[in-house]
């Protein structure tokens, strides 16, 4: 059990981009769009379809409260157009759920990126929740369901850092 008392730590960690747009050439960042919650971006002769959202994390010890992941998520067209078609609308919490692939490397012992991703969308200004299939067999997921103590929200903060 940890004994360190920590304070003043960020309970919202993420990356501003997907993984990939560092892959691409600054010829296709011209050509692509990067909003703080959509990235549409060419890549090898595709056109690939990103959204920001919202990976919580039940903080359990000390006292209750939430650690966030806030990472990118890779949707097919069709989804990206139900989104967009939607991203106004004072109902789109309403919306069925999406599903996409996590689109942003944690640090983590097993890879993040790729894994099953269901979307739901939450009142305007509030950015997805996502949450990970609860068949996947990924510490990440079994953290979303159990919780996490403050202390492994140091770790993270920590890693992230490196």
């Amino acid at each position: 059990m940890c004994r360190q008392v920590h304070r003043d730590l960020s309970r919202v960690l993420g990356t501003s981009a997907p993984d990939d747009w560092m892959s691409v050439t600054a010829g296709e960042r011209l050509e692509a769009e990067l909003t703080p919650d959509v990235c549409i971006m060419p890549f090898r002769g595709e056109t690939r379809h990103f959204i920001r959202g919202h990976i919580q994390l039940p903080v359990t010890l000390p006292e209750p409260d939430v650690f966030v992941w806030s990472v990118w998520v890779e949707v097919d067209e069709t989804s990206m157009a139900a989104i967009a078609h939607t991203w106004s609308d004072p109902n789109r919490a309403a919306s069925a759920p999406l599903s996409g692939r996590l689109a942003t490397e944690l640090p983590y012992e097993q890879p993040t990126r790729g894994l099953q991703i269901t979307i739901y969308t939450r009142d305007p200004g509030m950015t997805p929740l996502l949450m990970i299939s609860p068949s996947s067999h990924h510490q990440l997921a079994d953290e979303q369901r159990e919780g996490i103590a403050l202390h492994r929200v140091a770790e993270f903060a920590e890693l992230v850092q490196r």
